[in-house]
């Protein structure tokens, strides 16, 4: 029995500060971490450009817009709508580096002169608009045929 109680001490010993149930101990291993290449681009210089174009409509409704930009990068331009009852909007700008600057001229009905967020609204009177006649349609007097009730519809039949 003394045997026995000795290779408990020793057993209690060899395993001092672990309880009886220890998983072993376990070391982790980080995975190497991938990054991405960078690939540093240099800042692109703006080119110059200039382009335009204006299209009409069957309706007679006209579209146009105009850009040019300079070698630092400020853009000027314009662009406008026009109806073929000659209401119309032309916004004209500058974006450059302190922002978007527009310019706006019309006739467009409900608009009034005002500068909201510094934008200049300038209004011009509408013209009077051409309004089609409407077609007449005639007046068509509708007249009842004698109708006839069958006899299943109650129901009954006649003998």
């Amino acid at each position: 029995m003394i045997k026995v109680l000795v290779l408990c001490m020793l057993a209690t010993a060899a395993y001092a500060g672990y309880p009886f149930f220890a998983a072993p101990a376990v070391k982790f291993v980080h995975a190497p971490v991938y990054q991405p290449a960078v690939k540093v681009v240099a800042a692109e210089k703006p080119e110059p450009f200039d382009f335009s174009y204006d299209t009409k409509d069957e309706d007679g409704n006209t579209q146009s817009r105009q850009e040019s930009g300079d070698g630092s990068g400020a853009v000027t331009g314009s662009y406008s709508y026009a109806d073929a009852n000659g209401l119309y909007r032309r916004v004209s700008f500058t974006a450059d580096a302190s922002g978007f600057k527009p310019s706006i001229e019309t006739n467009e009905p409900g608009t009034a002169n005002a500068n909201p967020a510094d934008v200049q609204v300038s209004v011009q009177e509408a013209p009077a608009v051409k309004v089609k006649a409407a077609p007449v349609h005639k007046i068509i007097k509708l007249v009842h045929a004698p109708y006839f009730h069958a006899p299943w519809a109650y129901g009954y039949a006649h003998a």
